[in-house]
């Protein structure tokens, strides 16, 4: 899948990510054909395409006040006052402005430097000390977790790249970031297509800009409407729309490759010489780099999202070798006739469920074992990448200023039921682990392992709170709790004892919310555990499951139809609607595909018909198992009223018209 990189520096872009976002507070005060000419206080320029581009660039630039534009040139000037500029006719239509008001950096004091860290796809179990008979060396984020909080319920609130890195950088829930897109109002970032809007100006790393944190985004940032490809989109819109399929002669309908994959292990290499993952090093090395120049007097904000550990699964012998294949647990699999619905409907839109003919190599129990193996390999490089953060901060001496966050955007299923990719509401895909260390030596504590669950949308309030910054300057909306009183108490009441996910496109067949709660008395009344309750579309069409994780970490026994648990599901569901309408919620992201799809076919013109299956996209050789009938599908599903589909069991559906 595509994904956004991008490096921010204090509030300056490095690239030309400006032309994504829209103006800010900018002031427009001369009339066409004038611009700024102060050459004394010129502190820089830059090519733009627009006005409006020219002055977001100024906005981002800490020492520009006021700037120029000139459309003949597509040329904007910064200046670093505007008291003693002069504005002077120009042929060239000029013209010129002031930027929105900045604040000063900050004054020290006790504000803590931050360092962020995202990694891509870690099943939130993967960090846990004993976790596969510690087959994953973790020496750095081990020292993090010796001083500070390591959570093990710690959930992505949409378990897919773009959706979740949403949340967590707005402090919002998926189902709460409404938004335009092409003329479509979007109640949600509901797939990997929907997200924040491109002129959102309350993330995480702006407030912190605005209270004057010197901040470094670098990497990964993907958090924005609009991206991602085609596969992506049109797998989201027509979750409700019933392609043909056989699973037995065909493999299924796919809307994914990669699940098949062995994985690939380059030879020879180190540390980071011929790393598979050469691009993320090259970005810690400037981030760092940057960490090392950071002016000490003001307090800074470090990010990167890494792409590592997102499939595919690549490694080199190096890393490979670090990993014991004897440690590895290989998960076994059930027959597809005896799965979830919505399980084998993940599963073979996925790609993880081969023809009779391709099946022998993909059901092999070794090859399970080295996509797990390669898997841990990359999580185990991801942690030499934590090293470098943690030997840069130490070199620079600021220690003991220095607060780590380290966490990841989603899970993967790592092979676990017959999947691979996140996606779904199992603990593989939807936990996530993390790692909070705060340096400064009157905030140390023991290590303390954190069982009540939290969520990523809980990062932007604890990171407010480490800023100081005081909550009337807060995003209004914050639907997150700071983690901070954990780092006191173990069950702090200023914390809910539930936390709530969801997702609603993209290798899925339903829309599903998940509510994770811990302290839940069980049955017998004399012992509590941690649930976690499951819900597909409106609750209505597939059947629900009911976990207790304590007993049950493999989520095998669903106990949501036990009517000794029958209490237990109607109080988890309360939770669930206090946060999430989910019956509307589920139609209105049904009605939402509708919308889109229409519009890009109105928006296309009669060529969608032949774009839809273009040769590349990756659900083209499933299209092409019954091409009329695939039609036929999207007809049927335009005609009819909107509605939330169930997840089918079949095996093959319906029977083809025609096969090629």
């Amino acid at each position: 899948q595509q994904t956004k990189m991008a490096f921010f520096i204090g509030v300056a872009f490095l690239v030309s990510a400006v032309s994504a976002a829209q103006p800010q507070n900018c002031s427009i005060i001369s009339s066409p054909g004038h611009c700024f000419h102060n050459p004394s206080k010129r502190v820089g320029s830059i090519s733009t395409t627009s006005l409006d581009e020219c002055c977001q660039s100024c906005e981002q630039k800490m020492d520009c006040v006021s700037f120029s534009f000139s459309p003949s040139d597509k040329m904007c000037t910064y200046f670093s006052n505007l008291d003693n500029a002069t504005i002077v006719p120009g042929s060239s239509g000029c013209l010129a402005g002031v930027s929105g008001a900045k604040q000063p950096p900050a004054p020290r004091g006790d504000k803590p430097n931050i360092v962020f860290l995202v990694v891509e796809s870690t099943d939130g179990r993967t960090w846990s000390k004993g976790y596969q008979n510690d087959v994953v060396p973790l020496p750095n984020i081990r020292k993090l977790q010796d001083g500070g909080l390591e959570f093990h319920r710690h959930y992505a609130n949409a378990p897919v790249c773009c959706p979740s890195r949403a949340t967590f950088w707005s402090g919002r829930h998926a189902s709460n970031i409404p938004h335009d897109h092409n003329g479509v109002f979007v109640k949600g970032a509901w797939n990997n297509y929907e997200g924040l809007p491109l002129n959102y100006t309350d993330r995480m790393d702006q407030v912190l800009q605005r209270e004057g944190y010197n901040t470094m985004i670098s990497g990964k940032t993907d958090w924005s409407v609009g991206g991602h490809s085609m596969n992506v989109r049109l797998n989201a819109w027509t979750m409700y729309t019933q392609f043909p399929y056989s699973i037995p002669k065909a493999g299924g309908w796919a809307d994914e490759n990669g699940c098949t994959d062995k994985g690939t292990v380059l030879p020879g290499g180190g540390m980071k010489n011929k790393s598979a993952h050469a691009g993320d090093w090259n970005t810690a090395d400037q981030t760092t780099t940057w960490i090392g120049q950071a002016d000490e007097k003001v307090p800074w904000f470090a990010y990167q999202g890494m792409n590592i550990v997102h499939p595919p699964y690549n490694t080199n012998e190096y890393w490979y070798n670090k990993i014991d294949p004897s440690k590895i647990e290989v998960p076994a699999w059930q027959p597809l006739e005896q799965l979830h619905p919505c399980d084998l409907q993940s599963s073979m839109l996925k790609g993880c469920t081969p023809s009779e003919e391709d099946a022998p190599g993909f059901y092999n129990m070794s090859r399970r074992l080295n996509v797990r193996r390669i898997y841990y390999a990359m999580i185990a490089e991801f942690d030499a990448m934590v090293g470098q953060y943690m030997d840069a901060v130490e070199s620079k001496g600021v220690w003991n200023t220095t607060v780590f966050i380290v966490t990841s955007d989603h899970g993967d299923m790592q092979m676990e039921r017959q999947q691979f990719y996140k996606m779904v509401p199992y603990e593989a895909s939807a936990s996530v682990p993390m790692v909070i260390y705060d340096g400064r030596p009157d905030k140390k504590i023991m290590s303390r392992v954190i069982e009540t669950p939290s969520q990523l949308i809980d990062i932007f309030p604890t990171v407010m709170e480490f800023a100081q910054i005081p909550q009337s300057q807060w995003p209004a909306g914050l639907e997150g709790k700071s983690m901070l009183p954990l780092f006191n108490e173990t069950n702090p009441k200023s914390r809910p004892d539930f936390v709530v996910s969801q997702f609603h496109g993209d290798n899925i067949a339903m829309s599903w919310f998940l509510v994770a709660k811990t302290g839940v008395t069980v049955p017998n009344g004399k012992n509590t555990s941690n649930f976690k309750l499951i819900i597909w579309g409106t609750g209505k069409e597939v059947p629900s499951m009911l976990f207790d994780l304590g007993s049950d970490p493999t989520e095998s026994v669903n106990l949501y139809y036990n009517k000794d648990y029958s209490d237990i599901v109607a109080d988890m569901t309360k939770d669930l609607e206090s946060v999430v309408d989910y019956p509307s919620v589920a139609l209105n992201v049904a009605q939402y595909g509708r919308d889109m799809f229409v519009n890009w076919m109105n928006t296309t013109g009669p060529s969608w018909k032949d774009i839809i299956h273009a040769k590349g996209l990756r659900w083209d050789d499933s299209w092409n198992y019954d091409p009329q009938g695939a039609m036929d599908a999207i007809d049927a599903w335009l005609k009819q009223p909107v509605q939330v589909l169930p997840c089918r069991a079949n095996l093959s559906w319906p029977a083809p018209k025609t096969i090629n």
